[in-house]
């Protein structure tokens, strides 16, 4: 409703403009309201937005991540964000994503990345992240309350209890994400892995379901008026059978060449 209010008073101030003024000066206001009309529409868009989800996050203090209702809720915003910076997601292997509770690990080129995997896969749905991302003002509070979990990548230990927390989640039945590059790359090319990412999967002998994620640090070359391909690939999970003969260097160096192999054929791509 209230969007609705806004545009009948945005175009009830072009007609009013082309009332008032004659040419040159009807383009020029006409341009002016136009382009000043989208700035505060989006503008008071980020904030109700920010506002909202400020507000969820000081309401439910808590941690909810087998809850279905509160995970709903966030993917709803995390859709609006995918559209409010004009991302064109171009995805391929969907029909790999299991049917049972399973370990997303991905290569990781912006802070974008969580919210594009968020948006695609099946919930409940966290992620093991830098322990600076739930002190955010606005997007701390949801990220507590759902279940993701903190990690300080300084220390061993608070990684070790991040790893532990993950399985715990994992054996409820949550589906966990982790990007063994610790941090973004901002491009093509991948940071070294951390190998040890790998025990969130090895040590429940979960499904490992192995997702690229390229150009995604482009999101803003172009915004917001040429909308940025995003592609994203899921390949067919990785079982216990494939690599259970595998330590963690092995499977690491494994898994990087899946992903690297996929991102050189992205970046054949226009």
């Amino acid at each position: 409703m209230a969007t609705i209010l806004y545009f009948i008073i945005w175009f009830g101030l072009i007609a009013l403009t082309y009332t008032l003024f004659q040419p040159p000066l009807f383009s020029l206001a006409f341009f002016a309201i136009l382009i000043g009309g989208f700035v505060i529409y989006f503008a008071l868009t980020l904030l109700l937005f920010a506002l909202s989800l400020e507000v969820y996050g000081r309401l439910f203090k808590g941690t909810y991540p087998n809850s279905m209702k509160h995970h709903k809720f966030i993917d709803s915003y995390m859709r609006l964000v995918v559209r409010l910076l004009r991302l064109k997601l171009k995805v391929t292997g969907l029909e790999h994503v299991p049917n049972e509770p399973f370990i997303l690990i991905s290569n990781h080129q912006a802070n974008y990345d969580t919210i594009i995997h968020k948006v695609l896969l099946p919930s409940p749905f966290v992620f093991v992240a830098k322990h600076k991302l739930f002190k955010w003002p606005f997007i701390g509070g949801p990220a507590r309350a759902l279940g993701n979990i903190p990690m300080l990548r300084e220390h061993d230990r608070s990684a070790v209890e991040a790893i532990l927390k993950g399985i715990q989640l994992y054996k409820s039945g949550v589906n966990v994400g982790i990007y063994p590059e610790g941090t973004r790359s901002h491009g093509h090319v991948m940071l070294p892995f951390k190998a040890g990412a790998l025990k969130l999967a090895m040590k429940p002998k979960a499904p490992i379901l192995v997702a690229v994620i390229d150009r995604s640090y482009n999101t803003w070359k172009h915004w917001p008026f040429v909308s940025q391909k995003v592609y994203c690939h899921f390949f067919e999970p990785l079982t216990e059978k494939t690599y259970g003969t595998m330590n963690t260097n092995e499977l690491s160096d494994h898994i990087r060449a899946m992903i690297q192999e996929k991102l050189d054929e992205y970046q054949k791509l226009n």
